[in-house]
């Protein structure tokens, strides 16, 4: 009876904090939420290893994944913020030197005094650099990569307008109706988000289990196209986040209520 009980509560409050976690993060850009699983502890049974005992003893945890469901588009009308709609994530780095890159769906950028565009934990955008002075094609490895720079002077005239494309490429204008290429935004894709690691404000990691990053630039076949001036807002349904919420409280005070009851007798029969 006891092991029952436990296990009852112990996924009820593995979903109430997972549950906690996608209602505090509605609001964040990019922000994916998470979707738990049960199942009874003989499903992991075959079902002829599966007697009448091994049913209704408990539940047991399956693994957690990640929704990559789609977000709602929001307007803000600023040039660096980007929304991805469809498959792909943007690449970060902290620093242009490093190895490992990280890699979001928080397209809120802004460009720095040197003209980087930064993502808001002031990382680096990548993209792929342009060729002979021209755009050029989607390196193989992350490695082609670089901190994507949007000169903000050339020949000592302001930039005067920024145009960032459905396809990734960046072009600026400097008083002239003449736009000069910049950069193409580089996106990677996995086999596997749910098995990025999740490093927190929306960045994931590589893992094992995420597979090898594929590199792509938006509206390629398979990965996002891009919209300038909008955020992708979280794909988190407040109301679907309470309804399971009050399900797995009303769980955990059921199986706390048997745990009292459970006690009660035992305290009785050992008087």
């Amino acid at each position: 009876m006891f092991s029952l009980i436990k296990s009852g509560m112990a996924t009820a409050m593995h979903e109430l904090s997972v549950v906690s976690n996608n209602i505090a993060n509605a609001n964040s850009n990019g922000f994916k939420k998470t979707l738990v699983a049960f199942s009874e502890l003989g499903d992991r049974f075959g079902s002829e290893q599966v007697d009448s005992s091994k049913v209704g003893q408990g539940a047991s945890l399956d693994a957690s994944r990640r929704s990559d469901g789609q977000g709602a588009i929001v307007e803000t009308d600023r040039k660096t913020d980007l929304a991805l709609i469809g498959n792909g994530m943007f690449i970060l780095k902290k620093n242009p030197a490093s190895i490992t890159p990280t890699f979001s769906r928080n397209g809120s950028f802004s460009l720095d005094n040197l003209g980087f565009l930064r993502a808001p934990n002031d990382a680096f955008v990548m993209g792929a650099p342009l060729v002979e002075g021209a755009f050029g094609p989607t390196p193989a490895d992350l490695d082609g990569l670089q901190p994507i720079q949007i000169p903000l002077k050339r020949e000592d005239a302001p930039m005067s307008e920024l145009k960032i494309l459905g396809d990734g490429s960046i072009a600026a204008a400097y008083g002239t109706e003449v736009s000069y290429p910049v950069s193409t935004i580089t996106l990677g894709l996995f086999s596997n988000n749910s098995g990025l690691k999740e490093l927190g404000g929306g960045s994931y990691s590589q893992t094992d289990k995420s597979g090898v990053v594929s590199l792509g630039a938006p509206s390629d076949l398979g990965y996002a196209s891009l919209r300038s001036g909008g955020l992708e807002a979280s794909n988190v349904n407040i109301t679907d986040e309470l309804t399971a919420m009050i399900k797995a409280q009303q769980q955990f005070n059921g199986a706390a209520r048997l745990m009292q009851t459970n006690s009660e007798m035992v305290e009785k029969l050992t008087r």
